[in-house]
């Protein structure tokens, strides 16, 4: 459907209206929640050229397509491509919606993930405990990205060796999780596996980087495009 609209909305209002790039925007996200990264990555890039030309860099719709495709690297695991596009649209969020708009501490987070799945964990806890600050603020304690905030930070601590930290913190999300979004919810379940992981000693790094990048895209995708990026 989104390439029967995105062919007709070509050939009657051309493809440099705002409308026709939209739908491109839109089909590179299908793209991309079917695991199809390369034409994803490919209809983004020609998506934000579009927009560059006829919005201007610093246009909303703009800075969200950089973050969709910052992101499609990121779940190829191409971190070092995705790094420097998350840090600019930080830059620009930060100057055009300011340093506490959900997206911009969203890209916060974003960046800081990156940062984390490079093994970069001095550089990845700063920027996780200011996220988790600023969710707190905003958002408050019990607000679902502040407990998934506290749940990354509490990962990050655990690869720092701050093991006992990273237990009280993480036990602290589990507990918060299971009244806000019950017992049965997949993060709630994920944060328990974690827990009782680090409780008993084992060794979770392998199955952290591949649940971190699951996680990032899968809060991508259930954004639309007029709201966030996918």
């Amino acid at each position: 459907i989104y390439i029967k609209v995105l062919e007709l909305q070509q050939e009657v209002l051309g493809e440099k209206h705002p409308d026709t790039i939209g739908s491109m925007a839109d089909l590179a996200a299908t793209y991309h929640q079917q695991g199809r990264y390369a034409e994803a990555e490919s209809m983004t890039i020609k998506v934000l050229e579009l927009q560059r030309e006829v919005l201007g860099e610093k246009h909303p719709d703009m800075i969200r397509s950089m973050a969709s495709l910052a992101t499609t690297y990121h779940a190829q695991g191409r971190y070092a491509k995705a790094e420097p596009i998350y840090i600019k649209v930080l830059d620009l969020r930060r100057e055009v919606l300011g340093e506490k708009h959900p997206d911009t501490i969203r890209s916060m987070a974003d960046l800081a993930t990156t940062y984390h799945q490079q093994g970069r964990y001095a550089e990845a806890e700063p920027m996780k405990i200011n996220v988790l600050d600023l969710r707190r603020e905003v958002l408050g304690e019990k607000h679902p990205d502040s407990l998934q905030a506290m749940h990354d930070l509490a990962i990050t601590w655990n690869s720092r060796g701050r093991r006992d930290d990273a237990i009280g913190l993480m036990n602290k999300s589990l507990r918060l999780r299971q009244t806000v979004l019950g017992p049965d919810h997949p993060f709630t379940k994920q944060s328990a596996q974690f827990l009782e992981s680090w409780e008993n000693g084992r060794c979770h790094g392998a199955n952290l980087r591949s649940q971190l990048r699951r996680l990032l895209c899968h809060g991508e995708r259930k954004l639309s495009r007029t709201n966030a990026r996918w």
